[in-house]
């Protein structure tokens, strides 16, 4: 018997998020099987609504293998399916359904990185669509977040099933209250300003990440100044970061610290010409979120906290650097003294808004 909290879910992920009308092509993508339980829901949402489905199933485990044993010119090989899908669907729908979350860990992210950048260009032009990501809750993700499978799943439904419209409406006015600012962020080992004057505040309902419950832009590219330390670990590609301490002049990444895999985040920061600028800059409101879960789509819309991405920047908010990396760090500002302004007004004062 299907979870009827899982019926749910699909019917959002179809009619809310990517609002799938007749005729439209919709490209579900599922990272492994294992998560075929959403997959299959979402699949006949989309039928329901009148849209053509098409399911891409995975393998997680093919991930690292495909990268140890792939040659150069396999790895620069133009993706001609992909390319073409991307062209190809109106809309797409992500399930992230994980077995391994160390699957990566041992794959050369320099490997990794000569893939991203020939599947960058057609990432962009699906971004330009409707889109959502989500997670599938598996035994993995309850391992990392420290939790057994059934307290991972109530705690996923009570994240993702929500009251949107209500959530909505307080991103809103934080959008307005932030909109062509100057924003000050102060915290522990943290001072930093940065610009968004002529840039988009954009609401996260339930529109692009499922959770929702943010609200994001891109900086001005050159306007970030400071120091920024984020006290959350951070997960990517497998590999584990704490204690991610950055520093920026003119934008620009400078000097970079962390108290575990440092070389791995200075790798990252040099994997192109646009990874050691902010491409996004966020505050998170979701009550749903009320713990760190060592997954970043939940960690970063987790009431009381900000994050940033280095990166690529979504046109939307009128971002313009490009990167074939975006990598998002939480920082948890519910801690004593910390604070985000907004030409010098108070917005978040120890996790609590003030709009």
């Amino acid at each position: 018997m299907t979870d009827s909290r899982l019926i749910q879910l699909a019917q959002n992920l179809v009619n809310k998020s990517v609002s799938v009308k007749k005729g439209e092509k919709v490209w579900i993508r599922l990272s492994d099987p294992i998560g075929l339980p959403m997959a299959k829901e979402v699949y006949k949402q989309v039928i329901l609504a009148g849209g053509l489905p098409y399911l891409d199933i995975a393998v997680e485990e093919l991930g690292s293998w495909y990268y140890k044993n792939a040659s150069d010119a396999q790895l620069k090989v133009e993706p001609d399916l992909y390319a073409f899908n991307a062209r190809h669907f109106d809309k797409s729908i992500v399930i992230r359904s994980e077995v391994n979350a160390r699957d990566m860990i041992n794959v050369d992210p320099k490997k990794i990185q000569v893939r991203a950048k020939i599947i960058e260009p057609h990432h962009r032009i699906i971004s330009k669509k409707p889109w959502v990501l989500t997670y599938y809750p598996t035994p993995a993700m309850a391992q990392a977040a420290n939790m057994n499978l059934q307290e991972l799943e109530d705690f996923y439904f009570s994240s993702v099933n929500q009251d949107w419209t209500e959530i909505e409406q307080q991103m809103k006015k934080l959008a307005k209250a932030l909109t062509n600012k100057e924003i000050e962020v102060i915290g522990e080992k943290t001072h930093l300003k940065l610009s968004t004057k002529g840039r988009t505040w954009i609401f996260d309902d339930w529109k692009a990440n499922i959770p929702g419950g943010e609200t994001f832009t891109a900086p001005v590219d050159d306007s970030v100044e400071g120091e920024v330390y984020f006290n959350y670990p951070l997960t990517y590609q497998s590999v584990t970061m704490r204690d991610i301490h950055l520093f920026f002049e003119k934008g620009l990444v400078v000097k970079a610290e962390a108290t575990e895999n440092q070389a791995f985040l200075e790798h990252i920061l040099d994997t192109d010409k646009g990874s050691r600028r902010l491409g996004e800059f966020a505050i998170g409101g979701n009550p749903g979120v009320t713990k760190y879960m060592n997954n970043v789509l939940f960690d970063e819309k987790m009431k009381g906290t900000i994050h940033m991405a280095i990166g690529f920047a979504f046109p939307d908010c009128g971002g313009i650097n490009q990167s074939a990396i975006h990598m998002d760090m939480v920082k948890d500002m519910r801690l004593s003294g910390s604070k985000v302004l907004a030409n010098g007004k108070e917005i978040l004062v120890e996790g609590e808004f003030k709009v």
